[in-house]
């Protein structure tokens, strides 16, 4: 065949195929809260145990990515994607000015909670594993509060703490990073967003800029300027459409603007016990969601057992930029 006829998504497809008898490869559209939201179930042995991933963002599900790292993750659990409320595919099954008076923690909390028991239902299982990734890990740590009974143990990528202890961590590490490389033109950027984070509402605006000046610093992804491999992985997942991509976009958009200024009300580090066993995967060169907050939370936090893994060629991206290490992880301390 000649080259130019490959369709380098039809490849990624036929790779992805789970063909064995005893697998399970499902496309579901479960309602949470009131919202449709659709809900990937894809594992090699139905009883495996269940993992359920929480994405960030807001409003950036892992589903179209997943493909990087998940393979492997697979033989050993039935791994659960969704696509949050107003995120990926999701948003395109309810008007966004319908969904636009929901964006709220507790109701991004609530979802994930009704999910797991969904879950436990669907599939038969008592509980099931969870692993909130950047946002999402303030949505997972606070549905294993609200709900204990539904979870064995909580995986944290990219834990995020508060507006307050991660902003200005952020913001002095990339600062730092662009004084040492001389780049003065990212000094001055940075300097003008002072106080950093300062007005919640204006986060985002000042978000925008700092996170620009992180990617490009290596931050997100480690010892790159950028990380695209994520942000435009899109491109070639086999279960996004060109639609359902353009709603991702715009999904997206709208979760920054509602849910940026609301967080800085959220400070999980007034939470000084768990009920669950917890693992915290920390990225080296981590900037979007610094490990020192992190490490202060958790030295002081009274749980079942506390798990800190170090993940030293890795920033933000933990699963994506080390995948063995983070299928040992799961391993070792999930399974």
């Amino acid at each position: 065949m000649d080259d130019t006829e490959i369709d380098p998504v039809a490849v990624i497809a036929d790779l992805n195929r789970i063909t064995n008898p005893g697998g399970i490869d499902e496309t579901r559209v479960v309602e949470l809260g009131g919202v449709p939201q659709v809900v990937s179930i894809r594992g090699r042995r139905r009883d495996n145990p269940v993992l359920l991933m929480v994405h960030g963002g807001p409003g950036t599900p892992l589903a179209p990515t997943a493909w990087m790292w998940q393979r492997p993750v697979e033989e050993f659990f039935t791994v659960v994607n969704y696509d949050q409320r107003a995120a990926g595919r999701t948003h395109a099954l309810t008007d966004a000015e319908v969904v636009r008076p929901t964006l709220r923690v507790d109701r991004y909390t609530a979802d994930a909670v009704e999910l797991a028991a969904w879950l436990t239902a669907e599939l038969g299982v008592a509980q099931v594993a969870v692993c909130g990734h950047s946002w999402g890990t303030a949505v997972a740590t606070l549905a294993v509060i609200a709900r204990p009974d539904l979870f064995s143990v909580y995986i944290g990528v990219g834990q995020v703490i508060s507006v307050a202890a991660g902003e200005p961590a952020s913001w002095r590490w990339t600062r730092d990073e662009a004084v040492r490389r001389g780049l003065s033109d990212a000094v001055a950027e940075l300097d003008a967003l002072q106080p950093y984070p300062g007005d919640p509402a204006a986060l985002l605006e000042k978000i925008i800029v700092e996170r620009g000046w992180v990617q490009r610093l290596g931050g997100f992804g480690a010892g790159r300027d950028g990380c695209a491999f994520y942000m435009d992985g899109d491109v070639l997942s086999p279960d996004y459409t060109t639609a359902e991509r353009a709603a991702l976009a715009a999904g997206n958009a709208l979760t920054s603007e509602v849910m940026i200024p609301q967080l800085g009300d959220l400070d999980l580090g007034r939470i000084t016990s768990f009920p669950v066993p917890m693992v915290q995967i920390l990225g080296r060169h981590d900037a979007m969601t610094p490990p020192g907050p992190v490490r202060e939370w958790v030295s002081r936090l009274d749980a079942p057992s506390v798990v800190v893994e170090w993940f030293e060629d890795s920033a933000h991206m933990a699963m994506y930029e080390e995948p063995g290490h983070f299928l040992v992880t799961l391993l070792e301390h999930a399974r």
